[in-house]
């Protein structure tokens, strides 16, 4: 009966995998790879924080109205490190790697890797200088496989304007020699530009956190000559605010939304590239009282995907809403583009009859080696055969 239980666990696990529905949540970090959507740690309580890893699965069409209906695929098991207020992007040899950066609490390790081919953590330990741990940074991956580090919050009279960059491949640190770095921020939002430069949005003073960075200003990070400029912009521009979303555009426009200053924010803006100018988004099917921060955004074909969050009674959001970016609408469900390919009727029908035919063979062997289990169990304890016993895994195996 030992085996049979063992089988039986093992199919649990594999049902509780799939029926895994995330909770409310803030401070977590997201990246997209190819067509997964992953989500790392967050906060989801005043005292509790998560290593939750799972990603969100575009490689078919589904509805964002039901949470259970969302192809969620969790990788917990992966036990990744726990934490919030990191950031996180993609690199490596094959682009397949994540990294963590930063986050809080603080510990030895201020990179984690996650290989998503291999379903695998590594903490990462960089020889030579690195940087001081610090939290609610935003990453920005440029070049090949370099990803760019800008400042942070470190402690309440402490803090840096430096920029380093992490090179993935090699897994090692450099520091900019620039001089004319803008003043330290945190909770701000880092864009890599066409041209591979970097842009600077918003954030607040670290020591100070109610001065909050203009948005008619923004630093811009040459990544070529290792200097700062930065880009002004004439006009309307939003309110200065920390921990919003901003995701970029393949026509250039960049569009942020959310966040917080003395309040929750729920505005839209877009910040047109080639013009060098803001103009509020108009929704033209506004979610009332939708006002987030605290959450991440990603751009999937058209689609601005806003995860998780903080509302503005400071309840947690288990939601996903999604905008299309080129009709400014909330829309409800996620439809796989003209690019994916189409199985036609009769390959369909072949699929299926082969899915089907697959299943009940494997049904037929899985009853069949569970009956043959069971009969050489019995034979077995009719000889007096005794089982090997076996020991509890402590914590470290776990």
């Amino acid at each position: 009966m030992l085996y049979i239980s063992f089988i039986l666990s093992f199919l649990i696990n594999i049902i509780s995998t799939f029926a895994f529905i995330p909770t409310g949540r803030e401070f977590h970090s997201s990246i997209l790879i190819d067509k997964k959507l992953y989500f790392s740690g967050g906060v989801l309580s005043a005292i509790d924080v998560t290593n939750e890893l799972f990603y969100l699965d575009f490689s078919k069409s589904f509805k964002i109205t039901n949470n259970a209906s969302i192809p969620w695929v969790d990788l917990t098991y992966t036990n990744g490190p726990l934490k919030h207020s990191a950031t996180a992007c993609i690199g490596g040899n094959n682009n397949d790697t994540i990294f963590i950066f930063g986050g809080f609490p603080y510990d030895d390790y201020f990179v984690n890797q996650f290989n998503t081919s291999k379903q695998q953590w590594t903490n990462i330990t960089a020889n030579g200088s690195v940087p001081i741990y610090r939290e609610d940074i935003s990453c920005a991956k440029f070049n090949n496989g370099l990803i760019a580090i800008f400042s942070g919050y470190i402690n309440l009279t402490y803090a840096q304007n430096d920029l380093w960059i992490f090179n993935s491949l090699t897994l090692s640190w450099s520091l900019s020699n620039a001089t004319n770095a803008p003043s330290s921020r945190f909770g701000y939002s880092a864009i890599t530009l066409p041209d591979d430069n970097i842009l600077y949005i918003g954030g607040s003073n670290p020591t100070n956190n109610s001065l909050y960075m203009p948005m008619n200003n923004l630093p811009l990070y040459n990544t070529k000559s290792d200097t700062w400029t930065s880009m002004n912009i004439s006009g309307p521009t939003p309110p200065a605010r920390v921990y919003f979303s901003a995701i970029l555009t393949p026509d250039r426009r960049i569009i942020i939304f959310g966040g917080r200053n003395e309040t929750v924010l729920g505005d839209l803006w877009i910040l047109d590239l080639a013009t060098s100018q803001w103009s509020i988004g108009n929704i033209l099917n506004p979610i009332a009282d939708l006002a987030l921060y605290g959450h991440t955004a990603t751009l999937m074909d058209n689609y601005m995907l806003i995860s998780f969050g903080s509302f503005l009674n400071s309840s947690l959001s288990s939601r996903i809403f999604m905008l299309n970016v080129n009709a400014f609408t909330w829309v409800d469900e996620f439809t796989l583009t003209d690019t994916t390919p189409k199985v036609s009727n009769s390959q369909f029908s072949g699929l299926m009859m082969g899915a089907i035919v697959s299943g009940v063979i494997s049904v037929i062997i899985f009853i069949g080696t569970i009956i043959f289990i069971y009969k050489n169990y019995e034979k077995f304890n009719l000889y007096n055969y005794l089982p090997m016993t076996t020991t509890k895994p402590d914590d470290s195996d776990l």
